[in-house]
């Protein structure tokens, strides 16, 4: 045999060699891959009504947890404030468009999303309603409803003014300071405290006022109407109801600032909601009781409505998270 011969020889059976090397390291690169790979991720979005309120933190911690629970990615958007309609609008179609499996959605409008709601519907994609109602059909229209029992609530929070009341000094007026127009979570709880207050024949609604839906904007039209009740420098009112979060602060600063400017205020106030504000109004005797909600169940249970509807697991069409009545330690 030939030095060429054996050359060539040599170097067919090394090229062979690597040939099956090579040839076996892609078909196990390959499967490693499909096995790294596996079951596609979920990703849920959550729509708040807003994002600034602590309210709507503790529902994101909410949401948070139970996607971390469930193994699946929360893109959690909304607007700046409860007022802002057409940005959760945007901010709806936007994620909807995106490709996302499920959306949790808090309506800012109980009317003004549902054409929206529905158009996703039909496209195959699940969403839970939470907070707020929307007028629409669980089990059609959005898989189901997670909230607190709204007018129960307003009902729970006249049940605790008339306790504060027992002996009306000025004629039992009664001032409600309202959120704004769109938003039915607040409404339901609107009209179930004055049909309970409606209830007690010594008290009376005798002002009620909506609000652009900012504290800010409720603590302008808690100090106008106020004004109309102070005299001989004392306030001469029986009674307030604020309905959520930033009517409840906003009216706390107009009380409070009354207060400060040495009008005696004995009325007794009932909030809805807590914050870090709202608390210090409880402890520094402003708020008598503060009804309070459980965002961060609503978030939670709203996320995994979802992906247990994903999942094909059963998921009850509306969930009452349920409110406590807080008072002064």
């Amino acid at each position: 045999m030939t030095l060429s011969y054996r050359f060539a020889s040599f170097s067919t059976a090394l090229c062979l060699c690597v040939g099956l090397l090579t040839g076996c390291g892609k078909k196990a690169d390959s499967t490693a891959g499909s096995k790294a790979e596996g079951p596609k991720k979920l990703t849920i979005a959550a729509i708040p009504k807003a994002t600034t309120h602590s309210y709507w933190k503790a529902a994101q911690a909410g949401a948070e947890r139970a996607a971390k629970e469930l193994g699946v990615t929360l893109e959690w958007q909304g607007p700046l404030d409860d007022s802002k309609v057409a940005d959760q609008i945007t901010i709806f179609n936007n994620l909807a468009a995106s490709g996302v499996d499920g959306i949790v959605l808090a309506p800012t409008d109980d009317r003004a999303l549902v054409t929206h709601v529905r158009n996703v519907t039909r496209r195959g994609i699940p969403i839970a309603i939470f907070d707020s109602p929307l007028a629409g059909t669980a089990g059609t229209d959005f898989i189901n409803f997670v909230a607190t029992d709204n007018k129960q609530a307003g009902a729970t929070a006249a049940e605790q003014l008339i306790k504060l009341i027992p002996q009306p000094a000025y004629n039992g007026n009664v001032l409600v300071i309202r959120f704004t127009e769109g938003s039915a979570s607040t409404r339901l709880r609107e009209e179930g405290f004055l049909a309970k207050l409606g209830e007690q024949p010594a008290l009376k609604v005798s002002a009620q006022q909506f609000t652009d839906g900012s504290m800010a904007g409720a603590q302008r039209v808690a100090e106008t109407l106020l004004g109309n009740y102070v005299r001989n420098n004392r306030l001469e009112l029986d009674g307030i109801f604020a309905s959520n979060q930033p009517t409840a602060e906003g009216t706390y600063n107009a009380v409070k600032a009354l207060r400060d400017k040495g009008v005696e205020v004995k009325t007794a106030f009932v909030g809805f909601d807590d914050s870090e504000l709202l608390l210090q109004g409880l402890q520094n005797g402003v708020i008598q009781a503060l009804v309070v909600q459980s965002p961060d169940q609503m978030g939670y249970l709203g996320v995994k409505s979802v992906v247990d509807h994903l999942n094909k697991k059963p998921v009850e069409a509306y969930i009452d998270t349920g409110v406590t009545v807080k008072t002064k330690r």
